[in-house]
């Protein structure tokens, strides 16, 4: 095994949350009367910064400035979020790795306290050396928070692989300077992903042979 960290985004990535975010986002939609999103229409357009993303759903930040979307949306999916299960094999590879004495941590755009909550609810926290969340609601500042941890951690980075679901993530990994590999479902499309030049799979359950010959 070549890799000595193996750094897991969690939305998307370990918790199957992209079906509630659709929901939720189409409720915004409809309050304004705007065109609702498919999931795929979802996975093709979502983006960072969130507010990116807004401006292509038709959201007008003159009428309903950014943050106050941004809390509409947490709200929701604060109240909802246990509706989400963690996808199929996520659970059982988190127990693989530990079984081989690597070391996992968890770096994600979620805002801290609540992933803290999240992690614990599944009851995956022994399994973490460390959880890193945002200290925010707004989705900013996890290529920050990646440089940051890869910078405290005694080990190459060319021998940590983070695994996510986003452009984004390997935008982080490569700020990160560190390896990448992604599934398809998660936020972003397979043909998005398929872009970054990085290994992408369609579900969990092929990652252990990524993993295994590094």
């Amino acid at each position: 095994m070549n890799f000595k960290q193996i750094i897991w985004d969690w939305n998307g990535t370990l918790w199957d949350d992209t079906w509630l975010c659709v929901e939720i986002n189409n409720h915004m939609l409809e309050r304004r009367g705007l065109p609702l999103i498919t999931l795929e229409t979802y996975r093709a357009k979502l983006c960072f910064p969130v507010t990116d993303y807004y401006c292509q759903l038709g959201f007008d930040y003159e009428t309903a400035p950014y943050p106050r979307l941004a809390e509409e949306f947490i709200e929701e999916y604060h109240r909802r979020r246990f509706e989400c299960e963690l996808h199929p094999d996520a659970r059982k590879l988190i127990g693989f790795f530990q079984g081989l004495e690597t070391p996992q941590a968890v770096l994600s755009a979620y805002q801290h306290d609540t992933l803290m909550q999240a992690v614990d609810h599944f009851w995956l926290l022994e399994f973490f050396t460390d959880v890193i969340g945002l200290n925010d609601i707004y989705a900013h500042g996890k290529v920050d928070n990646g440089k940051q941890y890869i910078a405290q951690l005694d080990v190459d980075p060319a021998e940590v692989l983070f695994i996510g679901d986003t452009i984004h993530d390997f935008e982080v990994a490569e700020a990160m300077g560190v390896q990448c590999a992604l599934v398809a479902n998660g936020h972003n499309s397979r043909e998005r992903l398929e872009a970054c030049g990085v290994p992408v799979l369609n579900s969990l359950s092929k990652l252990r042979n990524i993993i295994l010959t590094g």
